[in-house]
């Protein structure tokens, strides 16, 4: 596993991966670097945060509820097959 792990790494791919990350990592440390920033602001940026992740998260839970429902209502098939126990109408 190690192995495959170092191959992946150091592969030109890898090595891609891992400098973009850098720079994103970098982005944001120049992005939170805020001195006016005091503990009350950083809390309410995550309170922010938290409550915008449960409205999101509600949004797109009730968006696949009703295409869930939407697909249940069109899909039909008729069975060919006749019930166990039950006699067929036309013999008699």
């Amino acid at each position: 596993m190690f192995q495959l792990f170092e191959l992946i790494m150091t592969s030109p791919i890898g090595v891609f991966l891992i400098a973009k990350a850098q720079d994103i990592l970098y982005a944001v440390f120049v992005a939170a670097d805020c001195d006016e920033c005091g503990f009350n602001d950083l809390g309410k940026l995550l309170f922010g945060g938290l409550a915008l992740a449960i409205v999101l998260g509600v949004g797109i839970s009730i968006l696949f509820w009703r295409l869930k429902e939407r697909e249940r209502n069109e899909i039909s098939f008729v069975s060919l097959h006749a019930e166990p126990g039950r006699e067929s109408d036309t013999a008699e």
